[in-house]
């Protein structure tokens, strides 16, 4: 399984334990949560081409509340409410619209990852996440395979 279809999995809870604080028809948690993920993977990508490897194991492993004081992090959080173009809301519930998703997706990929028995290494998280170890220093095929 890859990482959208462990997001795609999310999106009927989301929906239901959030849908209603933003006033959102399922459809739209869907495309929000959409929007993050899309703004999430390029933000994955440029930490993978930077060598960052050990922040992408960090996200996928420790859940939000272990990272929440990170840089990457609070860059994430910002390069989704970026990607939040088409709302017309203030920039701060924005924000909490971001938080709470990323909280949300975060947390479910950290259940996902303990209860797949990964190991805690950056194996365990390519192995996770779909990522051959072997394509590593092939960035195009890597990202083929990490989002596909």
């Amino acid at each position: 399984m890859k990482l959208k279809e462990y997001i795609d999995d999310m999106k009927p809870d989301f929906h239901k334990l959030y849908g209603g604080k933003y006033g959102f028809e399922s459809f739209q948690s869907e495309a929000h949560m959409d929007l993050t993920m899309d703004a999430a993977v390029k933000y994955i990508q440029k930490l993978a081409m930077s060598g960052k490897l050990k922040e992408i194991q960090n996200m996928a492993t420790q859940g939000a509340s272990a990272i929440q004081d990170s840089p990457y992090y609070q860059e994430l959080l910002q390069a989704v409410v970026q990607n939040y173009y088409g709302l017309d809301w203030e920039n701060q519930k924005k924000q909490q619209l971001a938080q709470d998703i990323l909280v949300f997706m975060l947390d479910g990929l950290k259940h996902r990852f303990q209860a797949g028995g990964y190991s805690m290494d950056q194996k365990g998280v390519m192995d996770f996440l779909g990522i051959d170890m072997g394509i590593l220093g092939k960035v195009g095929g890597m990202f083929g395979k990490f989002f596909g």
